[in-house]
């Protein structure tokens, strides 16, 4: 490749990185979990199925870094996805969770939904660069998301002290290397480093707060004993407990990883793919913060003067430094790649995630007492995928993929922010063969949930963010429209 075109290929890849690494609404779906899995919008259509074998284009790059080998030409691909998430919250109990500032609570059937239509959208760019250095050789780069969440529930459902909202990202740039061993072996790696943001609103219930605090700090003082020194706390303050408020988290962090690949060719017309990435640890920090007033501000003032009670006030400053150590799951891939006739190919894929490695939980800077702690006993996600390919002409290439994948957390432990469970994709797509030198990707995905319960979660600490008595159902419905360019040069 001379030097000016190669100039101009990576001017275009790092104009599309900084679109996909860094765009406010990047990586915002998931699977398995939290597991990114709109990584290709070719891919899309067969919901991955195949994706670490088939090689289509340059973004098998995230899958498995070995099949770069099959690129004989610098190839640049680049797209994006628009994703919506329904997620309505259905109670299954009367009175259910703790009244809203205006004294209302949920009743059993009652759904409450944030918006008409969807509750969430998203737009969840990436792009994908493959350059050649020898017929043997070739590097990439890639810069997509990995991991993400996107969820907005209506303000005063009764699951808000637990989580209202999350908008959950990791972005991951991958500089890839593959060589091609023998005439049917190719290994590779990707070298990454990952970007972790999540931001989370919360109801904070200050009348659960301070009961909490004054039972703790009291040691064995009888419910009667916390409730008359809430009543003091009540009276003795102008306006009383403040409603509740929201209080918003926010942390980042960086990690750096690595995946290795190979692509075995037993034949002209099958190859195999096999990846892994170990898990990734962040240590992230940021900001909690809580919506202040001048009566949260004069009740933190008064509680403050009680002994008992001063912990309280402290813990409800409005501006906090957070900590959080948390780990992500590892991710090992088998796919398999047929070309059964001149215009089919059939295509499937294993994937195994270990989310036991993971835990949610949010630690203040300054003192190591926790903002939230929340159990969950992660399980391992496993998923089965098979799609296939038809060139109905010579131009045009249809594409379509159906796929499983399991919860990672169980009706006890289940939370509103993480409303995981059982899932289908199906998917459809085409690869529009503009010239040959540039092919068009179009792909449609649905995913849909099981109907999953919250609020049986019991253990999840401080008491003001637990929830109180509430339980429901949510069902996610996740819809997915992609549209992509690969070029060649």
């Amino acid at each position: 490749m001379n030097q000016p075109l190669l100039r101009n290929v990576v001017l275009r890849a790092s104009i599309a990185a900084s679109l996909a690494g860094f765009s406010p609404l990047a990586s915002q779906a998931w699977a398995g979990g939290t597991s990114f899995d709109i990584t290709s919008i070719s891919s899309l259509g067969s919901v991955n199925a195949g994706v670490a074998a088939e090689a289509g284009d340059a973004s098998v790059i995230f899958a498995n870094p070995a099949a770069l080998t099959r690129f004989k030409r610098a190839e640049l691909t680049q797209g994006a996805a628009f994703i919506t998430v329904d997620n309505p919250y259905t109670s299954n109990r009367n009175n259910d969770g703790a009244p809203t500032n205006e004294g209302t609570r949920g009743s059993n059937g009652q759904v409450f939904d944030s918006k008409d239509g969807y509750d969430a959208s998203a737009l969840a760019p990436h792009t994908y660069l493959a350059i050649p250095l020898s017929d043997r050789t070739v590097m990439g780069f890639s810069a997509s998301g990995s991991h993400g969440l996107v969820l907005g529930y209506d303000p005063n459902f009764p699951g808000r002290n637990q989580g209202r909202d999350i908008d959950f990202k990791v972005v991951r740039l991958n500089l890839a290397l593959a060589h091609k061993f023998t005439n049917t072996f190719s290994g590779g790696v990707n070298l990454s480093a990952e970007r972790f943001y999540q931001k989370a609103i919360v109801k904070v219930n200050f009348e659960d707060a301070t009961r909490r605090l004054i039972g703790q700090q009291a040691g064995g003082a009888t419910p009667d004993a916390v409730n008359a020194l809430l009543g003091q706390i009540v009276g003795g303050v102008a306006g009383g407990i403040p409603p509740e408020a929201d209080a918003k988290i926010r942390v980042f962090g960086t990690a750096y990883n690595l995946q290795l690949g190979v692509l075995w060719e037993p034949s002209e017309n099958t190859r195999i793919g096999v990846s892994y990435r170990p898990d990734t640890k962040f240590r992230n920090s940021g900001k909690f913060t809580i919506n202040d007033s001048p009566q949260l501000a004069a009740y933190r003032e008064f509680v403050a003067g009680i002994p008992i009670t001063a912990q309280a006030a402290d813990d409800l400053n409005p501006d906090q430094r957070v900590k959080q150590n948390i780990t992500l799951n590892d991710e090992f891939r088998l796919s398999i790649f047929h070309h059964a006739t001149p215009k089919l190919d059939l295509m499937a894929t294993y994937t195994r995630q270990d989310y036991r490695v993971s835990k949610l939980e949010y630690i203040r800077e300054r003192n190591d007492r926790p903002i939230e702690i929340i159990p969950q006993n992660f399980e391992v996600a496993e998923s089965y995928r098979i799609g296939f390919n038809y060139r109905m002409y010579k131009r045009l290439t249809l594409r379509a993929g159906l796929a499983t994948e399991n919860g990672v957390v169980n009706d006890q432990n289940r939370i509103s922010i993480l409303p995981d469970s059982d899932r289908v994709f199906y998917g459809v797509g085409a690869t529009l063969n503009l010239s040959p030198d540039r092919d068009l990707h179009l792909a449609y995905s649905f995913l849909d949930t099981k109907p999953a319960k919250i609020g049986l979660n019991r253990s999840v600490e401080p008491a003001e963010v637990r929830g109180g008595e509430f339980e429901g159902t949510v069902q996610l419905k996740t819809h997915f429209f992609g549209i992509g360019l690969t070029d060649r040069f």
